[in-house]
């Protein structure tokens, strides 16, 4: 299979290259098939000697009902980042999302290395059980009906903390959850 890149699109490549530490700029290919993602990224990095980490996209990717299961080199997407219903089962690197990451529905059971959601994070009838990495989520944290058992880096939340029938809403109260994160408003058991 050939990737067949445009011109202006292998300069966006080129002159993003020095922006980001180790991370390539895939914001041009936002329109190409996502399946093909990771492809483009491993032949582009393999000419390029290895020196990226990961990719990421300066706006919003939108996923939702796609057939896509996996983009292992994604690590961050500068707007929101919507998987609602979504046959993909891995991120393994997706560190940030600077708007709303919606995963309600989602066949993604862990997201490894997930620290920052500067909006809404929304885990509704997820299967995820843990966040091990989150520290940081600007509005609201729904995890309402999803399988979380733990929050063990949490810090803030900037408006409310859903954990209503969570396996962890079992194990812990509203005065032990804020001690450990700050949450601006109401925490819902």
């Amino acid at each position: 299979m050939k990737i067949i890149i445009n011109e202006s699109q292998l300069r966006l490549i080129i002159e993003n290259e020095d922006k980001d530490d180790n991370l390539l700029d895939f914001t041009p290919f936002v329109d190409v098939n996502p399946i093909k993602w990771d492809e483009m990224f491993e032949r582009l990095n393999k000419k390029k000697g290895d020196k990226y980490d990961g990719y990421y996209i300066d706006g919003d990717v939108k996923l939702h009902k796609s057939n896509v299961t996996e983009l292992k080199y994604l690590v961050e997407v500068r707007g929101y980042l919507n998987l609602y219903n979504s046959q993909i089962e891995s991120l393994p690197m997706l560190k940030y999302v600077g708007s709303s990451l919606f995963l309600r529905h989602s066949q993604i059971e862990f997201l490894p290395m997930l620290k920052y959601v500067g909006s809404n994070l929304s885990l509704y009838n997820s299967q995820i059980e843990s966040l091990p990495k989150l520290e940081y989520v600007g509005i609201d944290l729904d995890l309402y009906n999803s399988q979380i058992e733990s929050l063990p880096k949490l810090e803030y939340v900037g408006n409310d903390l859903y954990l209503t029938n969570t396996p962890l809403s079992k194990t812990t109260t509203k005065e032990e959850l804020r001690k450990q994160i700050n949450v601006e408003a109401e925490i819902y058991l």
